[in-house]
């Protein structure tokens, strides 16, 4: 053996003595507590105000408990095999996916396109762009009062429009009716959130590499193609964000219906929230509606966990 190779072996042993390998240890121990006493005060609000509520709501759902009742009966899966048989909570859920359809459709391309407009303008885009922003500013109670005086059978502008130019059969009582009142109602969300989706999308336009345009240009692409090939993928995060947003927005809705139609009429605009809401307060069925809560709560973890999974898969 030379000297050299003595050495380095020397050395080998000395970065793996004890001295040294307690001694990285400390350093990564000092590190992790640094990193926690900078989580610490978020990680324990999210404990108390998240966590917490959540596991005492699983644990609530294996009771029977109408909640002023000083003691609890302990009733194991019921309330959830109650569920599989409640007509109204099943019509709920699938108002819900519904909603999730119809959400998916009138939001995520028509706010992109929207945005991709705006975008070109070469005058007036803070105008346009405060203009369609306005309405997610406001609180859905008041966009839901605002929707309702709009929809309004006698006085709203929609069945005055009509009836004005000749359209009297096609003027509806828009929230009355089994038929219509789940657009109406999407309609509504649509425009309250417009604005925050469209901004997300133009804040993802101007991170595009405009020489890809000026490329697409020589290459005679047409502005169809250059939207399909160039803007569709550079967006591929934001439209996740995007779409992700409007899901979970959409199968969580409440203020909006509760306010507009508070389920009505006949339960035709029932939701999973509106519903467990009036078992819990109306019905005074605690432990039962924090079941349906709860059922609510793995659906739209296992929509999110899903879309994702699906995405990072075909990005791969």
């Amino acid at each position: 053996m030379n000297l050299s190779d003595s050495a380095s072996s020397l050395k080998i042993d000395q970065k793996n003595s004890p001295a040294v390998m307690k001694g990285k240890r400390k350093v990564k121990v000092k590190k992790i507590i640094m990193i926690l006493s900078f989580l610490s005060p978020a990680l324990i609000l999210y404990a108390i105000f998240m966590l917490y509520p959540m596991i005492n709501a699983i644990k609530l759902s294996f009771f029977d408990w109408d909640g002023a009742a000083p003691s609890m009966n302990f009733v194991g899966f019921e309330n959830y095999i109650k569920l599989t048989g409640d007509k109204i909570f099943l019509k709920a859920l699938g108002h819900n996916l519904l909603w999730v359809v119809l959400s998916l459709i009138l939001m995520v391309i028509p706010t992109l396109l929207l945005a991709v407009l705006i975008s070109r303008l070469k005058r007036g885009k803070t105008f346009f762009r405060a203009g369609f922003y306005l309405p997610s500013v406001l609180s859905l109670a008041v966009v839901g009062i605002l929707w309702s005086k709009i929809y309004d059978p006698n006085m709203g502008p929609i069945n005055v429009f009509l009836r004005s130019i000749g359209l009297e059969n096609a003027a509806k009582n828009w929230l009355g009716e089994p038929l219509f009142v789940i657009p109406a109602l999407v309609v509504a969300s649509t425009w309250a959130f417009y604005g925050l989706y469209m901004i997300l999308f133009l804040a993802g336009l101007q991170n595009i590499n405009h020489e890809l345009y000026e490329a697409a240009d020589l290459d005679g692409a047409g502005p169809i193609r250059k939207f399909w090939s160039i803007t569709i993928p550079s967006l591929r995060n934001t439209l996740n964000v995007v779409i992700s947003m409007v899901i979970i927005n959409a199968l969580k809705g409440f203020a909006l219906i509760w306010i507009m139609t508070q389920g009505g009429p006949f339960y035709m605009s029932e939701l999973v929230s509106t519903y467990v809401y009036k078992a819990a307060f109306s019905m005074n069925k605690v432990s039962y509606a924090t079941a349906g809560s709860v059922v609510l709560g793995i659906i739209v973890i296992l929509f999110t966990v899903a879309f994702n999974y699906y995405r990072e898969r075909s990005e791969n």
